[in-house]
């Protein structure tokens, strides 16, 4: 089959990967001029591994950094708990997959690598400069702007929250909406954080094998290494002030923040987190918008995956393990022998599987973990008989989403012999 993909982010490339081992020809239209993932660093939790290892990644092309706790402070650095331990989740579920936390940038470009590696003869084609005008999601057809058109047997939409793909599905756009929060990304070199004797202490204390959480009444600071330690990747999610349209605000990683700006936002932290954020370089400040999960990811031959189907926010570190699981699903579902006729069935299958795990996720990853009763309340809006796992950590880490399409394809092929 023919398979286009539009947009070549950690979900879109994660697609082209699958499909192209799956079997088929995979052309991927990305809207920039240059083919350069943005942002900070990423958590790659078991399930995202899961799905890398599959695909013959090789994890230190990433320069990645293994991650053992994650921990709870308060404001003024006590000790508060181990929220989780990934030896502890290995062991009671079952896996030996790593938590990884990597540059998001080494992370696109090990895709990137993968999607260029040619597959029994075969390799991704990628197209920049291609912004979509609209797609024909019954036709198969996807219009760029400038007039050329497209036609695949199976279409992807994989462009993000901002997403033109949406839009066939639905009829028409889908509102943004502002959470009320705002969060402010930054990176502080280990080399430069050891000038400073009491950064040095906090960096010392925390060490470079975990993820730190830091909680006070103005918001919640999350501090973790990347880039084989030689870089700490760090986030401030605040509440907005009442003056900030967030909402008709565009959130994009590209808006520069002020470091007096964060700074002024930490009353109440200990004076070590302060001095620790003045070193802070590269900072933006990204307005924490979303927009509700459309009814279905599919219509005719598209299918959503990642942001474009359920638009993750950063409070559980799932946004890019979940886009990785949806391509793995596609890449499980559609064989080398399917057919052009037989799509539309298994996207149904596709639905199926991703549809109520992912928007779970989305809904509940748009509060902190002190708020799950009132993300349920939220949840019930798209699933009515949802319920929020006693340990969603590990409910995530044990997702494996190219079992359960093997589960449901066979299901499917006792009752048709039936």
């Amino acid at each position: 089959m023919k398979v286009i993909i539009v947009g070549a982010g950690i979900g879109g490339l994660g697609a082209a990967i699958a499909l192209n081992r799956a079997g088929h020809d995979v052309e991927v239209y990305e809207s920039s001029s240059f083919l350069k993932e943005v942002g900070a660093a990423i958590n790659l939790t078991p399930n995202a591994t899961r799905v890398l290892k599959s695909w013959d990644c090789d994890f230190e092309t990433m320069f990645p950094v293994e991650c053992e706790t994650l921990k709870l402070y308060s404001g003024k650095l006590e000790f508060l708990q181990t929220v989780a331990s990934t030896k502890e989740g290995q062991e009671k579920l079952g896996i030996k997959d790593p938590w990884l936390l990597v540059h998001r940038v080494d992370l696109h470009n090990a895709l990137r690598s993968l999607a260029k590696r040619q597959f029994q003869s075969r390799s991704v084609t990628i197209y920049l400069n291609s912004k979509v005008e609209s797609v024909n999601a019954e036709t198969g057809e996807v219009h760029f702007k400038g007039g050329r058109t497209v036609r695949g047997d199976l279409v992807v939409g994989a462009d993000g929250l901002h997403s033109r793909t949406v839009e066939a599905v639905l009829g028409n756009g889908s509102d943004k909406i502002s959470t009320g929060q705002k969060v402010f990304r930054f990176i502080v070199p280990i080399e430069k954080a050891n000038t400073n004797p009491s950064v040095k202490n906090l960096v010392d204390r925390f060490g470079l094998n975990q993820t730190s959480r830091i909680c006070s009444g103005r918001g919640r600071m999350v501090i973790y290494p990347c880039r084989s330690g030689t870089l700490l990747n760090c986030a401030f999610v605040t509440p907005a002030t009442p003056a900030e349209d967030l909402a008709g605000r565009e959130s994009s990683w590209l808006n520069v923040g002020s470091v007096e700006d964060l700074v002024s936002c930490l009353d109440g932290f200990d004076d070590r987190i302060r001095e620790f954020c003045k070193m802070g370089e590269d900072l933006k400040l990204w307005s924490l918008v979303t927009r509700d999960p459309p009814p279905t990811y599919i219509k005719g031959k598209l299918a959503l995956i990642g942001d474009a189907a359920h638009p993750m926010l950063p409070h559980q570190g799932q946004g890019g393990a979940q886009a990785l699981e949806d391509a793995a699903a596609l890449g499980a579902l559609f064989g080398p022998d399917t057919a052009p006729e037989q799509v539309n069935d298994l996207l149904n299958i596709y639905n199926e599987v991703r549809y109520e795990h992912t928007v779970t996720v989305c809904i509940t990853s748009r509060v902190g973990p002190d708020s799950r009763n009132e993300a349920l309340k939220d949840l019930k809006r798209f699933l009515p008989n949802a319920k929020v796992a006693g340990n969603p950590i590990l409910n995530t880490w044990n997702s494996d989403p190219a079992k359960e399409v093997e589960r449901l394809l066979a299901l499917r092929r006792k009752e048709d012999a039936l």
